[in-house]
């Protein structure tokens, strides 16, 4: 004899049917520990850019006043007011992030300047010059 379903009355396996079979809550505990590992992993990631990014405002800053504001390239008047884009890393801060921070791998550019070299590399003599000096220093393959 089949077992009738308490709530709606339809045959079933058991107490109830399919429908009102009460079921168990998912364990959220390992789905709610890696969250919260994620979420800290992205806060311990975003503090440490803020932080190279604040470092590398202090070194444009320092940069900024030992210099005269003009190109290294072209020796084109850049103002008074330090932006970044006037600031080009010669080794790229990925591929030698221990010159992220050194001041011969920075040059001051104008926003073409620093536009072009950002699409042509080999453009700029100095740029060239620089980059040559940098790699024997950091001993890498560009």
């Amino acid at each position: 004899m089949k077992a009738k379903c308490k709530t709606c009355g339809k045959n079933c396996e058991g107490e109830y049917c399919f429908i009102h079979k009460p079921r168990k809550q998912m364990s959220q505990g390992d789905k709610t520990l890696k969250l919260i590992k994620d979420t800290y992993k992205m806060c311990v990631k975003k503090d440490e850019e803020i932080r190279q990014t604040s470092e590398l405002q202090d070194i444009f800053l320092q940069i900024w006043k030992k210099k005269q504001h003009y190109s290294e390239e072209s020796g084109e008047y850049l103002g008074s007011e330090p932006l970044s884009i006037f600031f080009h890393h010669i080794l790229p801060k990925e591929k030698y992030p221990q010159a992220r921070f050194d001041e011969e791998n920075i040059i001051l550019l104008t926003l073409d300047e620093h536009s072009n070299v950002e699409n042509n590399m080999y453009r700029y003599e100095e740029v060239n010059k620089r980059r040559e000096y940098l790699k024997k220093k950091y001993g890498g393959i560009y």
